[in-house]
């Protein structure tokens, strides 16, 4: 009886490590992901401004070629919504 009730116990033990374990490995992979993200986020910003300043008919070859989905309409929405942040967190801000 004492055998099967400290078995139990042990079993209980081991599935709260794992699950412990499995909370790490998804904590860990979140924040590598947020880090990838804002890497590539930072990445196509330097991207563009490169682009922008050395070849500029990239930017309407692209357009012409592939319309709403070209990297330079994700662009210029991306960088406005970036603007627009910035503007309405110093305007709440001042108040």
């Amino acid at each position: 009886m004492l055998e099967q009730i400290l078995q139990s116990l042990s079993i209980f033990a081991a599935i709260g490590l794992m699950l412990l374990v499995l909370y790490r490995i998804v904590k860990v992979s979140g924040a590598l992901f947020l880090i990838g993200l804002i890497s590539g986020l930072v990445f196509i910003e330097i991207y563009g401004i490169y682009l922008f300043f050395t070849e500029r008919y990239f930017y309407t070859e692209d357009l012409a070629t592939n319309g709403v989905w070209s990297f330079t309409t994700f662009y210029v929405c991306f960088n406005v919504l970036v603007i627009f942040g910035f503007v309405t967190k110093t305007v709440r801000r001042s108040d």
